[in-house]
């Protein structure tokens, strides 16, 4: 099976695909049910689009241009995103090939909200102790 994987422009700049790459060499996650497995692209969203797919589905028909017979969200896009549910829907109607929430097993969209509001009390908590 031939591959694209669209993650999130934002994670990307602290994630190289630590998570998605060994799940898809190891066929874990999303990626169990494919006999082999060739990575065509690896790319973000675009940027924030705030509910307009048009940077998206740029992005997604180059992947199938390239060759990809589907298309995997990692899953910081399609766990964390406030518009992936527009940008699936824009997806799965314009691109005429599969398109898989999610990449690799990993935390839930409410473990990452509590990691991001673990963070945040950090934060708040070291500003406090500066003043």
């Amino acid at each position: 099976m031939k591959i694209g994987i669209i993650r999130c422009d934002e994670n990307s700049e602290r994630c190289a695909g630590w998570n998605c790459f060994p799940a898809m060499a190891n066929k874990t996650g999303e990626f169990s049910g494919y006999d082999t497995i060739e990575i065509v692209g690896f790319d973000t969203c675009g940027g924030c689009g705030h509910g307009k797919p048009d940077k998206i589905i740029k992005r997604a028909k180059v992947l199938r241009d390239k060759g990809a017979e589907v298309i995997h969200l990692g899953n910081c896009l399609a766990s964390d995103c406030p518009s992936k549910d527009v940008y699936i829907k824009a997806l799965r109607k314009r691109m005429r090939i599969p398109i898989v929430e999610k990449t690799h097993g990993g935390p839930t969209p409410e473990q990452i909200a509590a990691y991001r509001a673990a963070q945040e009390a950090k934060k708040a908590k070291r500003a406090k102790s500066r003043k």
